[in-house]
């Protein structure tokens, strides 16, 4: 069974054609209307600048959003007092066994 699908997308009424993996749809959708809905905001926000810097606020945009996701996300830090944690654990444990 084939995996990939094409799929038309219509952003900033332009149709993107594509081939995606079937389970990555909904997320593509959801993409492509977000993307939709940003550069309105900032049409509705700036009139008077050029339609091409629209499309640069929204790269920006969802770029910020991207690398704040990216950093809320990072367990890293954690992974350290994680393993030492486990590993006191596991000696208490082994204490009350032997």
């Amino acid at each position: 069974m084939d995996d990939m699908m094409k799929i038309h997308l219509l952003i900033d009424n332009e149709r993107y054609p594509l081939k995606i993996r079937r389970e990555d749809e909904e997320i593509y959708r959801d993409a492509a209307k977000q993307i939709d809905n940003k550069l309105n905001k900032y049409r509705g926000m700036f009139s008077d600048i050029a339609p091409n810097k629209y499309w640069a606020m929204v790269a920006l945009e969802l770029a910020f959003e991207k690398i704040s996701l990216k950093d809320k996300n990072d367990t890293e830090p954690y992974k350290e007092k994680i393993r030492e944690l486990t590993e006191e654990l596991e000696s208490i444990l082994k204490g009350k066994i032997s």
